[in-house]
């Protein structure tokens, strides 16, 4: 039940047209507002030439800023579960791991760091449903490309990537639009269970998700429980299909400990065949 975060590398082929060079791909989730400095220790010994960030990295439920805009958003039941399942996780922290603390500075101090490794992409997650104007302006200013149902043309190292961030309220139509495109399409996709309903079959190249914390306790290789697929999740961790890339998170935002599961960062190799 070490806290000590991992190293984890995968090695994954591409198409040879889309892709001309070799990449080397960094793969961070669900930060939380935690600390992570041996996270962006690694990073930048790694050298990684993008970082891609798949959502959960701030934390906006909760918050009296953001109560307005979640109420608004959310079904009153919805509402309710939130805050019952929100305050009460809180407690059992502050019972059993009274070093559990997050804040957002914490999460842009991580960004900070990471954009001064290497260009960093962003798609949010089910925990940034509300985010503020001003989270947004703030990531501008770091220099990090926040990518929300939206896409970008990038060039790194000699290759031309369509990136795309798909959030947790995917926008069916707009992701249709960007499998069509043309050249190598790169998706940070959060959520893994939208691949087998909304991805599997579309002409996307790589995607690149988190949210299930490795299915938080692991038994002979296979995690125990993630939110949208429930017991025994098939796409918990690893990669699936030669096409989905999955990391089991940066951290430990709840009371139920990480049992044979280390945080980790996910580096992915990214080869033309």
């Amino acid at each position: 039940m070490s806290n000590t975060a991992v190293l984890t590398e995968y090695t994954i082929f591409a198409d040879a047209e889309r892709l001309s060079s070799p990449l080397k791909i960094a793969l961070v989730a669900d930060l939380h507002e935690r600390n992570a400095d041996d996270i962006l220790a690694m990073l930048k010994q790694q050298k990684p030439d993008m970082i891609a960030v798949a959502g959960d990295t701030l934390e906006r439920y909760g918050t009296p800023k953001n109560k307005p805009v979640i109420q608004e958003k959310f079904s009153v039941l919805r509402w309710l579960f939130l805050n019952v399942a929100y305050y009460f996780n809180a407690l059992l922290l502050k019972i059993f791991r009274k070093n559990s603390s997050h804040s957002s500075e914490t999460a842009f101090e991580f960004l900070d760091g990471a954009v001064n490794v290497a260009p960093v992409f962003m798609s949010l997650g089910n925990h940034e449903h509300c985010l503020l104007d001003e989270d947004i302006s703030r990531l501008g200013e770091l220099g990090v490309s926040l990518l929300d149902n939206d896409d970008a043309l990038a060039d790194i190292a000699g290759n031309t990537l369509r990136i795309g961030g798909l959030s947790c309220d995917a926008d069916e139509e707009w992701l249709k639009r960007y499998a069509d495109k043309d050249g190598f399409k790169l998706l940070l996709c959060h959520r893994p269970e939208y691949y087998p309903v909304l991805l599997e079959q579309l002409d996307i190249d790589l995607i690149l998700a988190g949210h299930t914390h490795g299915g938080q306790i692991r038994f002979f290789d296979r995690g125990l429980f993630s939110s949208g697929q429930g017991l025994f999740p098939k796409y918990h961790k690893g990669v699936a299909d030669n096409k989905m890339v999955i990391s089991a998170g940066c951290s430990n935002p709840i009371a139920i400990p990480r049992i044979n599961n280390p945080r980790e960062l996910v580096i992915v190799n990214l080869l033309p065949k």
